[in-house]
């Protein structure tokens, strides 16, 4: 892992991507180095930290942020917002019955609404939804929202976020979330507006924190996500934290995506209660 923080403002990847960026020196109130907060928990990885007001980026462990990963269920975010979009999914509420088949996770056994399968993360009801949106109108909205390299077909369309050959970098993900928050991706504001509140994490009268989690295994290793977004005092901060780890790491693993997202803030002065 790298042990460097990093700030880059003339990054091609940027240039490119999100267009030009104003060249900033760090606030004072952001930490010089965020490995500690994942060697608390055992985890390699990077983080991408945006704050939007002051065009600012934080960067840690630049090079594994060009890196592709399978985005797991941080798809869910996008498989929502097509689903709504083509009418596959008529609202939050909407039902799609448990098949019987007994998973590991007890909360997926059961039926899901939208709502309620964002909050558990319930696989099968988006693998569902994908079935029922088909793979020509996916690769469509996929491509039109810049989501990665997405390997969707027929025999892949209900697992290729989850296993396979899709991946996704950590900066492609920040792009997305932009184009997310700032309502410019190909759907309509009602159905982003409705996705942006079913990824509420918490929220108090001071700040709302918005995420979603991913987690598969590539490669023999944990490979998890956090990606979302902060609300606090009129700024807003995005923010993408990517983990690693051995398989034996399991339960300190899921921990640690949005332990290290909330250290990082907090070490901010951010998120008090």
């Amino acid at each position: 892992m790298r042990t460097n923080f990093y700030q880059i403002g003339l990054f091609v990847l940027l240039l490119t991507t999100f267009g030009s960026c104003t060249i900033q020196p760090a606030k004072k109130d952001v930490p010089p180095n965020f490995q500690p907060f994942f060697q608390e928990y055992g985890v390699d990885g990077c983080f991408l930290l945006y704050d939007l007001k002051n065009d600012l980026y934080q960067i840690y462990n630049s090079q594994r942020c060009e890196e592709g990963f399978l985005p797991a269920s941080t798809f869910k975010i996008l498989n929502s917002l097509i689903g709504l979009e083509t009418g596959v999914i008529t609202g939050e509420d909407m039902v799609i019955p448990w098949d019987g088949e007994t998973r590991s996770v007890d909360e997926w056994n059961r039926d899901h609404t939208l709502a309620s399968a964002i909050q558990y993360s319930a696989v099968p009801y988006f693998q569902e939804v994908a079935r029922r949106i088909g793979p020509e109108r996916m690769n469509e909205y996929i491509d039109d929202s810049d989501f990665g390299r997405m390997d969707v077909s027929k025999e892949t369309i209900d697992r290729f976020w989850l296993w396979g050959d899709s991946r996704i970098t950590p900066w492609e993900q920040m792009n997305f979330l932009i184009h997310f928050y700032t309502n410019k991706l190909p759907f309509t504001r009602t159905n982003i507006d409705l996705v942006k509140k079913l990824i509420i994490l918490k929220q108090t009268d001071q700040w709302i924190f918005r995420g979603k989690t991913g987690m598969t295994v590539q490669n023999g290793r944990n490979i998890g996500w956090l990606v979302g977004y902060l609300e606090e005092n009129g700024h807003v901060w995005l923010y993408v934290c990517n983990v690693e780890s051995g398989l034996e790491n399991d339960a300190r693993f899921r921990e640690s995506r949005r332990a290290i997202v909330e250290k990082v803030f907090k070490s901010m002065g951010l998120m008090e209660e």
